[in-house]
């Protein structure tokens, strides 16, 4: 099956060659296909862990039978259009600057959103809402819907800053009091919202939505790659990585969030726990501060710095990219020192490679690596308690060896079949609630 863009004005289908996937498994609404909506206010050819993961969650829906439309931001589609792109399943675009529209003078914005969404379900005729980003796609699908006794049921899944804040580091959509407020009055009418961690659904209660309108579905992982054949010696020969020398991985951009600079004093620390060679890697855009500060500290042969590895040309929507993938599986243990994630896709990344994995007990990062269990946490400003775990990795095998089986075994919760399985569950449930509600109504 294959979908192939042509011209695009807003609102319009990109022609599909064929739908040719009987229906079939779980999720079907009364015996037949789903047809389901997915706008989101960001996808390909951005390439992030929402971009990517909706366009897979679309890929494996069409691939059981159903009918998911993607619908992004006019820009977006015209950028895919432009590069030619192939999809599995039919993509239309948001009118022109429709957000920018929501944000200045929400009233018209959130009035044109209503009239467009009505088209798109009459044209399609949806079956379920999935929005990505609370705000704007999940605020404006939550408007169009309440009190539409016509509309079918919303799912909202958001994807970090729109939902979380921590005005410590100036992070979250909602310090802007404005948009705060709209979050508030409008995500808690969708039917369901998605929490990708508990830290999520927290975010969700504190805004006045009960557990009953809130479903755990995580963020996934294409699984097989991690398990292709592979020569880690080469690779680390490849990167100048002596076999002796203990690789620790980080990745990440360089946001306070992070917290890598803090990886500066734990190198010092490890430094004074052991005579064995060990090296830090943090792999991301935006680290020049750190590489500047490991410099003049003297750590530059310790901490070392690399920019974010970009995708092939054969693959550029592939997250995370080959390159990277061999990284994880060349290196030796993987330590994030994050202060809040909304999930730490790049731990399941690294657990999928077999690393032990050293991280934080903060929100986003202990709900994907629990503690004594997948892997070690430890507070984000433990020095010590950091250097200790590190140590520990480097001169216990057996102890390795353990984390990296636990590791592994943790990864194949967020598989992508089983996140999907798990979408489609949720979707029959709201539309069987919708469905009730209908009938009680009369």
């Amino acid at each position: 099956m294959s979908i192939r863009f042509s011209n695009v004005t807003p609102g319009e289908k990109i022609s599909v060659s064929r739908w040719s996937i009987e229906a079939s498994g779980p999720g079907m609404n009364d015996g037949r296909p789903m047809n389901i909506a997915l706008p989101t206010s960001t996808f390909l050819p951005n390439v992030g862990g929402v971009e990517v993961g909706l366009s897979v969650i679309a890929g494996q829906l069409t691939l059981r039978g159903h009918k998911p439309v993607i619908i992004a931001p006019y820009r977006l589609v015209r950028a895919l259009r432009q590069m030619d792109w192939i999809a599995e399943y039919p993509v239309v675009s948001f009118p022109p600057k429709i957000f920018q529209l929501l944000r200045r003078c929400p009233r018209v914005g959130f009035a044109a959103l209503d009239l467009f969404y009505a088209r798109i379900a009459r044209q399609y005729g949806i079956d379920v809402w999935h929005g990505t980003v609370g705000y704007p796609t999940g605020v404006s699908l939550a408007h169009y819907a309440y009190g539409n006794p016509k509309a079918a049921p919303v799912l909202v899944r958001c994807a970090g800053e729109d939902i979380q804040r921590d005005p410590e580091i100036n992070y979250g959509m909602r310090l802007d009091p404005r948009v705060d407020g709209v979050v508030r009055q409008w995500l808690p009418r969708a039917d369901k919202l998605v929490a990708i961690t508990e830290s999520v659904a927290q975010e969700y209660r504190d805004i006045g939505i009960p557990d009953k309108q809130i479903a755990f579905i995580p963020n996934g992982v294409t699984l097989d790659r991690f398990s292709s054949p592979f020569n880690p010696s080469a690779v680390r020969q490849g990167l100048g990585i002596s076999p002796d020398t203990f690789l620790f991985l980080s990745v990440g951009r360089n946001h306070p969030k992070k917290n890598f600079p803090i990886l500066l004093d734990v190198a010092d620390a490890l430094r004074a726990k052991t005579s064995q060679d060990f090296q830090i890697w943090i792999v991301g855009n935006g680290g020049e501060p750190v590489e500047h500060a490991a410099r003049e500290r003297g750590l530059d042969q310790v901490v070392r710095i690399l920019p974010a590895f970009t995708q092939s040309a054969d693959t550029p929507f592939e997250m995370p990219p080959g390159d990277l993938i061999d990284l994880y599986r060349a290196a030796d243990a993987f330590v994030f020192p994050s202060k809040v994630e909304t999930f730490g896709i790049v731990l399941v990344e690294a657990m999928a490679a077999g690393l032990p994995v050293i991280t934080t007990d903060s929100p986003g990062c202990r709900d994907v690596v629990r503690r004594d269990t997948d892997g070690v946490t430890v507070s984000h400003d433990d020095v010590v308690g950091f250097a200790d775990a590190m140590q520990r990795i480097m001169a216990d095998t057996n102890h390795r060896a353990m984390l990296s089986a636990r590791a592994k075994e943790r990864a194949k919760d967020f598989s992508w079949d089983a996140i999907v399985d798990a979408y489609l569950q949720t979707y029959a449930e709201i539309i069987d609630a919708r469905r009730s509600s209908r009938m009680r109504l009369g």
